[in-house]
């Protein structure tokens, strides 16, 4: 595990300062790509779908700062992604 965190901290401070031509830093760019490609999928504006994951992820990090441990924050992620298949389930349905 210690290897793991070790390299994951290089990683970290390997790339957190890099920016692209627009200024925008990698996860972002990721964040934009992924709302593009959702708002193609479901036919809904691209800013109201960037609203809710960025909702989303201020909501998952609120809640995983409280939480101590990696194990913790990855059960809350995946009971998150159970939670929210379920719901669109149900909402297909009808």
């Amino acid at each position: 595990m210690r290897a793991v965190v070790r390299r994951l901290l290089v990683l970290e401070e390997r790339h957190s300062a890099e920016r692209n031509k627009l200024g925008l830093t990698p996860a972002e760019v990721g964040r934009e790509r992924i709302c593009r490609w959702r708002a193609a999928e479901t036919s809904r504006p691209y800013e109201e779908v960037l609203r809710e994951h960025i909702a989303k992820s201020d909501a998952f990090w609120k809640i995983t700062t409280v939480m101590g441990s990696v194990v913790d924050r990855l059960r809350y992620h995946f009971r998150r992604a159970a939670v929210d298949a379920r719901a669109q389930a149900a909402t297909s349905k009808l």
